[in-house]
């Protein structure tokens, strides 16, 4: 039987070399209030979240290699938009 620390979140694939960029955004401040819909295992530096606020979509990302922790937001988007982002970044197709 596994212990409970056998078990990971998604860990998303590793960019593909024609991997789209991302416009990652800076947050300055503590970020803003949001529903997450889907996030990556915190085993990893790189953390991603899908995000859901005002009727919008968007991806945030916590990179935890430096402290303090950057974390950047994609642009707001149609949430159908911001899904399909997230798939994109959790296929490699994006980065």
């Amino acid at each position: 039987m596994a212990d409970d620390y056998d078990f990971h979140g998604t860990h998303p694939a590793s960019p593909r070399p024609d991997a789209v960029p991302v416009r990652w955004i800076p947050v300055q401040q503590r970020p803003g209030a949001a529903r997450v819909r889907a996030y990556t295992c915190e085993c990893l530096s790189l953390v991603f979240e899908q995000c859901m606020a005002g009727g919008q979509g968007f991806i945030r990302r916590y990179d935890r290699s430096v402290f303090p922790w950057d974390i950047a937001e994609s642009p707001r988007v149609r949430v159908v938009d911001a899904m399909a982002l997230w798939r994109q970044l959790m296929t490699g197709e994006a980065k």
